[in-house]
């Protein structure tokens, strides 16, 4: 028995390692991009290869923390294994975000196990923020949205009266004529995406060879202020007709505003990254 434990213990060669811990973080993606392409009506190629913006960041933030530094070996023990097995079991929960239970549990493991390694300190966040995003916000934000809800339609209809002097509020309905109005959902909040905002920080740093110090987070303040901001103005957007609805809200607009939004998130952490970098070299 002891004998068992100690083998459990013992670290696995750096090659063993870095192998499971690349199969985990593209396993649990390519899991959950399956999961999209059975579960939902529409089957195509795109369908079946496509990532979200989140997907891509944690994974190429993960890659890069276990691709860092060969020369320094990377060491998982035993348990380590069994607790990435057991994780990965989450891959077969026939629920597209239930697949991030596993990034959840490994990262809890890595963080909480006390490593000298900060590179696998540094793996397990990324999973968590991970896990965050794809789950664990998104129930949290269904939760609390009522509460959020007030919070939003307070900061539209104060930001829309210096644009739209008949706005009108009532509850989550928005108005700016008699005849057309439109109501802040869940999905169509303009805080919905911070969590994301979060993981792309969060991500860039780790692939740039950087730690999550207060001296990043104006960075992160800027880009969520941007984020919303962008999204707020959408919001407005789509008040005076249904043509503006439908166009910011189904049709190119709300490409233009996702795309806007991810360089909002990009752009003010990418400058701190290279400003550092600057520094640095002189």
């Amino acid at each position: 028995m002891i004998e068992a434990a100690r083998t459990s213990a013992l670290p696995l060669p750096s090659r063993s390692a870095t192998g499971a811990l690349l199969v985990f973080s593209c396993g649990t993606v390519l899991s959950a991009v399956l999961q999209r392409h059975l579960l939902e009506v529409t089957q195509s190629a795109q369908h079946l290869v496509e990532f979200n913006v989140g997907e891509a960041f944690g994974l190429a933030a993960s890659l890069s923390l276990v691709l860092a530094d060969r020369h320094r070996r990377i060491a998982l023990t035993g348990s380590d294994i069994a607790v990435l097995v057991l994780s990965a079991l989450a891959w077969f929960v026939p629920e597209q975000h239930g697949v991030y239970l596993a990034t959840t549990l490994a990262g809890l493991w890595l963080l909480l196990k006390g490593r000298s390694d900060q590179r696998l300190a540094e793996i397990g966040q990324i999973w968590l923020a991970l896990s965050v995003y794809e789950l664990w916000g998104k129930l949290v934000f269904k939760l609390a949205y009522q509460t959020i809800e007030v919070v939003e339609v307070g900061l539209i209809y104060t930001v829309g009266r210096l644009f739209y002097g008949g706005l009108g509020v009532d509850g989550a309905s928005l108005s700016v004529r008699g005849d057309w109005s439109i109501v802040v959902l869940e999905g169509c909040s303009s805080f919905h995406n911070l969590s994301l905002t979060v993981l792309i920080w969060l991500s860039i740093l780790k692939i740039a060879g950087r730690r999550a110090t207060s001296a990043a987070l104006p960075a992160l303040a800027l880009s969520a202020c941007l984020v919303v901001a962008i999204n707020v103005a959408r919001i407005l957007a789509m008040l005076p007709t249904r043509q503006n609805y439908l166009f910011w809200h189904d049709g190119p607009g709300a490409s233009l505003t996702a795309i806007a939004s991810v360089l909002a998130a990009v752009v003010p952490i990418v400058l701190y990254v290279e400003q550092r970098a600057g520094r640095a070299e002189a």
